[in-house]
């Protein structure tokens, strides 16, 4: 009777056991990406994507500039190492991006790393340092002579409160 009454005032109080649990931040950014961002900046090829963290993350994050950002590289940047390690779990519900709802004539899935250009990688979320809300997440268009970043700035909550639009020319001298 007493775990019983115990249990109660427990669970009425609002005191348990939780894990802080935080949003999938590349999910959100690629469903934003697919469904807002592609129509503003279409492109002429199906864009290849890639369903699992381990092919579709990117090796960390570029100096988001265009945010108000200015800073001379990028070791402020910090991953949410939490988050990350929880990740790579194949049981993990951010493990796999969801595919559901895709335009098959924008995108296609690729289960392994080739295949042609325009390729779409994801940077793992990083913070801007110890103590800070803002969490940061792009987005790599990797085209054959051009690389497109879209960096967004979210919320601890997944809520994406700005973004901003990169292009980087990759020129070649053969």
């Amino acid at each position: 009777m007493k775990k019983v009454i115990l249990l109660i005032l427990m669970l009425n109080c609002g005191i348990g056991f939780a894990q802080k649990d935080f949003p999938f931040f590349e999910q959100i950014a690629f469903d934003f990406y697919r469904t807002k961002l592609l129509d503003s900046f279409p492109i002429q090829k199906k864009i290849k994507v890639f369903p699992y963290v381990n092919q579709f993350h990117t090796s960390g994050i570029s100096n988001p500039i265009c945010l108000g950002i200015d800073w001379k590289n990028n070791n402020q940047f910090q991953e949410l190492d939490s988050y990350t390690k929880s990740q790579y779990n194949i049981d993990s519900n951010r493990y796999e991006l969801d595919f559901r709802d895709l335009d098959k004539r924008k995108f296609k899935i690729k289960r392994n790393g080739n295949g042609n250009f325009p390729k779409l990688y994801i940077s793992p979320p990083n913070t801007e340092g110890i103590g800070t809300d803002k969490i940061y997440v792009d987005i790599n268009e990797a085209h054959k002579n051009k690389t497109v970043i879209y960096h967004f700035e979210f919320n601890k909550k997944g809520e994406i409160k700005d973004w901003c639009k990169e292009v980087n020319e990759i020129i070649r001298i053969e």
